[in-house]
């Protein structure tokens, strides 16, 4: 057992917590397998909310194979912005037809 994984058969499950901006313009993480390894995973441009990534082989090892490894995006959507931090980002948002 850990935290961070859940295991399906062979395939192991994480969440992954990205911010609103890196699912937007997607990022690369470092993010962690069962094995104490750390792996790079890319994010997506405009990756949305529960989304799941497959990274094939990298699940659970048995005599067979390998499981997979599903990587869910958690973004996280900020509730606490400033009144500047907000007004900036909805003129951003009205100027570039998003809003």
């Amino acid at each position: 057992d850990h935290p961070r994984f859940d295991r399906k058969g062979d395939d192991i499950h994480l969440t992954e917590p990205v911010s609103v901006f890196e699912a937007l313009f997607g990022t690369e993480r470092r993010i962690p397998t069962p094995y104490g390894q750390r792996i790079k995973v890319t994010i997506p441009e405009g990756t949305q909310p529960g989304e799941k990534l497959r990274l094939r082989g990298q699940g659970v090892k048995t005599e067979d194979g390998q499981g997979d490894l599903y990587v869910e995006v958690d973004v996280d959507i900020p509730t606490d912005l400033s009144e500047n931090q907000r007004r900036t980002l909805r003129n951003a948002a009205e100027k570039t037809g998003l809003l």
